[in-house]
């Protein structure tokens, strides 16, 4: 293993036990932060092929998924028919973005 996936996979595990702490202590807005830092680590490791055990699992627990290279955490499709003037929310092949 890599310094780097080493480095990475402390600060998963950290991020884990902080989310873990915030979320026993009824702390809802550090849970959000410390998802969003998971969320941001488990994007950086997608994109290195750094595999982290437990990861997917952690994000679940909060309705997210962990994100695979090149694909977005969330699809937000009412925002997709904002831009694209549809009631459909997802823009065709042929109508651009």
């Amino acid at each position: 293993m890599t310094d780097f996936n080493t480095a990475l996979t402390r600060r998963i595990a950290e991020a884990r036990r902080a989310l873990t702490e915030a979320r026993l202590a009824g702390e809802d807005y550090l849970v959000d932060v410390r998802l969003g830092e998971l969320e941001s680590m488990a994007r950086v490791a997608a994109e290195h092929g750094v595999q982290v055990e437990g990861l997917a699992e952690s994000l679940a627990e909060h309705g997210l998924c962990a994100p695979h290279l090149g694909a977005p955490l969330r699809i937000d499709l009412q925002d997709a028919a904002l831009r694209t003037g549809r009631d459909g929310g997802v823009p065709s092949a042929r109508e651009p973005l």
